[in-house]
């Protein structure tokens, strides 16, 4: 084993020979990583080549004309193969990277249309990719990544490759961690924990949001939650919620992605994440037919005939899950999916990024609702860039940045409710302002923060990025009860948020479709022109930026502190909750009332 202290960061760089063009390189190490060991050369690797898509410029025109409640094609979503011959890679493109591949000794394999897979050698991978791939280690968890600092392409398939993965892209892909501490709260149906810790199950979680309406399994209205990092949704552990809140058992289907592996052994502990989307889904929407979709990939690594070694432990989860869901018939998909899973926006490659991003505007073409946690650790935690400068910045969350997305924030209390001090929100650095949030951005800057407080920020983040988040529910004070390895436990945290705004729209889904109405698809053009119907929060405000992650509550050596950070909750959109919270009896153009 080797220490970071012993190896120069000149040695994991490498000045490539080939007729080659430098496609991505990183200052440094990453923070909060360091160096491991040096793999062997004969040892096996598996790498993706993502082939250039087709026609993304027309992306953003079409899923305006199908999700803007203005235009005359509004819910005339696109089928899987409609999508597929507009967007895929063109068959040149497919043949020019596996006949590379192929005679450059490589194995090769189109995975869905989208991405070349070959599987080599590291030692060959580094000379064709002018790489150095090396063993990093994650210092806050043990986990190891073989990843490189640089990378190329080669001349002969540059044009037709938009990345390779995993390379640059070290990820720390954080779910949601269950809390235990908080102050009591007078509500009508509120529950206490031996500890003192208030929470509220399910019907006063109606009560609370309005809720009166019953859904029917059979109208057509489906939900799906993403897992990923090893996580999986305890049947047992739902059964458990479904009798202590007199809900009726109902299941769930599960799809297995990538090598996914459904955990049901009782002694499983990875499990709390997943647990907290299924069983606030069916505590919200039952019985709407529930479907988990677990997606292989790092960390940590689970082995299978096919990635056997630890030198697989490669692959991020965006790509396979997105390329799945990209594959399959509208009718065997959910039509809103929730995924509560995120890195800062800063470690994640811009063209890759930029690529998942377009899957997903691909999803809302074909109807299909994406929401995405927008974070835990509020304005930010490293709050430095990675370019090696280490200049003091804001840090915004991937996806909840991506345009194409429904960002969920937090809030907490219940009367009033204000916005939660850990809900991730603010401008994004890759991505420009969505043309359906203009108008609301624009109010905010120029009515809702001060002139004063805008050119302080500015050296700190990008107010002409993409805005976010989008929406916000409950996320804390009090806690969402979750029954986990047999034990109720009390989680908090946008990940909460994000699955009980997918079982809403679940419903709103399930009335549209018994009236004969398409499924909401893309919401955010829909939600953005609402003049009411949200419940608007404007107290309370988010922290960071202050050396500590707001999710963990550990320090972070080496964070930049950034004094006075914080996003105000104000009236209309504000980077914190968004748009505000969802009130579904008030709500007008979304309405649903009991059947």
């Amino acid at each position: 084993m080797l220490s970071a202290s012993l190896l120069s960061i000149a040695a994991l760089t490498v000045p490539s020979a080939l007729a080659a063009s430098l496609r991505d390189q990183l200052p440094g190490v990453p923070a909060g990583w360091s160096v491991s060991g040096t793999p062997d050369a004969s040892q096996s690797i598996t790498l993706k080549l993502a082939v250039k898509q087709q026609n993304i410029d027309q992306l953003e025109g079409l899923l305006k004309s199908v999700s803007d409640p203005s235009s005359p094609n509004y819910g005339q979503y696109y089928t899987a193969d409609q999508v597929n011959a507009l967007f895929g890679p063109s068959t040149g493109s497919v043949d020019a990277v596996t006949s590379w591949a192929n005679s450059s000794g490589m194995e090769s394999s189109l995975e869905r249309g989208l991405h070349v897979t070959i599987k080599t050698t590291i030692g060959d991978a580094n000379k064709v990719f002018g790489a150095n791939f090396t063993t990093f280690k994650d210092e806050s968890t043990g986990v190891e990544k073989l990843r490189t600092l640089q990378y190329s392409v080669h001349d002969e398939i540059s044009d037709h490759v938009e990345f390779v993965s995993p390379t640059t892209f070290f990820g720390r892909t954080d779910a949601q961690k269950p809390l235990s501490d908080l102050a009591k709260r007078v509500t009508t149906c509120i529950s206490h924990s031996a500890h003192g810790t208030a929470y509220l199950g399910p019907d006063c979680w109606k009560q609370v949001l309005n809720i009166t309406y019953v859904p029917d399994a059979s109208s057509g209205s489906r939900i799906g939650f993403g897992s990923f990092l090893n996580e999986s949704a305890i049947e047992a552990d739902l059964y458990l919620y479904e009798e202590k809140y007199g809900i009726p058992k109902q299941s769930f289907n599960v799809t297995l992605i990538n090598g996914g592996v459904n955990h049901q052994e009782p002694e499983y502990t990875t499990i709390g994440e997943a647990n907290l989307d299924a069983q606030n889904i069916f505590g919200l929407a039952h019985p709407l037919p529930v479907t988990e979709f677990i997606t292989g990939g790092s960390p940590p690594f689970i082995p299978n005939l096919d990635e056997p070694t630890a030198a697989d432990n490669s692959n991020e989860p965006y790509l396979d899950y997105y390329a799945y869901l990209l594959s399959q018939p509208n009718e065997a998909l959910p039509q809103v999916i929730s995924n509560s899973y995120g890195d800062d926006e800063q470690t994640v490659p811009i063209d890759y990024a930029t690529y998942v991003c377009n899957q997903i505007g691909m999803m809302g073409l074909r109807g299909i609702t994406i929401l995405e946690s927008s974070g835990d650790t509020g304005v930010g935690a490293p709050c430095q860039s990675n370019d090696g400068k280490k200049t003091p910045q804001f840090t915004p969350a991937f996806p909840g940045t991506c345009p194409y997305v429904t960002a969920v924030g937090g809030t907490q209390g219940i009367d009033p409710e204000v916005a939660w001090d850990d809900s991730t929100g603010g401008f994004s650095n890759y991505f420009p302002r969505a043309w359906y949030q203009e108008t609301a951005v624009e109010t905010y800057l120029g009515s809702y923060i001060s002139k004063s407080v805008q050119e302080y920020y500015t050296p700190y983040t990008n107010f002409s990025g993409r805005g976010f988040p989008d929406i916000s529910a409950h996320s804390s004070n009090p806690y969402w009860p979750v029954f986990a390895n047999g034990v109720l436990a009390l989680y908090s945290g946008t990940s909460a948020a994000a699955p009980a705004w997918a079982a809403m729209i679940g419903m709103l889904n399930d009335a549209r479709l018994k009236a004969g109405q398409p499924t909401l698809g893309f919401v955010n053009p829909l939600f953005y022109s609402l003049k009411s119907g949200f419940l608007d929060v404007t107290q309370g405000g988010s922290v960071g930026c202050n050396g500590v992650n707001g999710q963990t509550g550990a320090q972070i050596p080496g964070a930049s502190v950034i004094p006075w950070a914080t996003w105000n909750a104000t009236i209309g959109w504000d980077p914190v909750t968004g748009l505000g919270l969802p009130n579904v009896s008030l709500r007008s153009p979304l309405k649903i009332t009991s059947s």
